[in-house]
């Protein structure tokens, strides 16, 4: 009898234990649940993030804002073989060209003409370049020139992006 007693004490208790176990899954549950749904919120706003960020890629001007700047030595040398151009550097950033060029021709002023025949030569050595902003921009030489010169002896050209930026919105401000 003393037997019976005890197995059905420990049965009773057996069955306390997987009652409490089986109490504990939901709350397991719920824990799990909890963490799927914080995870849920976190990709939610990191797709709202990435949206924003192409937004506002989009609201920028994409032919003026670069940070990678490329020298057009062969695009300059077909210009400079224009008569009426002693001088030209030209940058290049995604399908855009910008020449900057010294003219002899009336006191320096930048003709259509010319201006027509400068970008006929850089997209003969481009044909990638979709828009050719030329400008006799005395500032705009001497910026250009400076930085064609510095990477050209192997200087890095720290700041020179912000600074090409800038003047490319004051000096092409309708340039898109």
């Amino acid at each position: 009898m003393k037997r019976m007693t005890w197995l059905f004490i420990i049965s009773i208790m057996m069955a306390g234990c997987l009652n409490n176990n089986q109490g504990q899954q939901p709350g397991a549950q719920t824990q799990q649940a909890q963490n799927q749904q914080q995870n849920q919120n976190q990709q939610q706003n990191q797709n709202q993030l990435q949206n924003q960020n192409q937004l506002q890629n989009q609201a920028q001007p994409q032919g003026n804002l670069n940070n990678r700047i490329q020298i057009a030595n062969q695009a300059a040398e077909k210009i400079t073989q224009i008569n009426g151009v002693t001088q030209a550097n030209v940058l290049v950033t995604q399908r855009n060209a910008y020449v900057a060029a010294a003219v002899n021709t009336n006191q320096g002023q930048l003709t259509q003409e010319l201006e027509d025949q400068i970008s006929k030569q850089v997209r003969a050595a481009d044909p990638n370049i979709q828009n050719v902003y030329v400008s006799t921009n005395p500032e705009f030489v001497d910026s250009v020139n400076r930085y064609v010169t510095d990477v050209g002896q192997g200087r890095p050209a720290a700041g020179f992006f912000e600074e090409f930026n800038e003047m490319v919105q004051r000096v092409f401000p309708n340039a898109r």
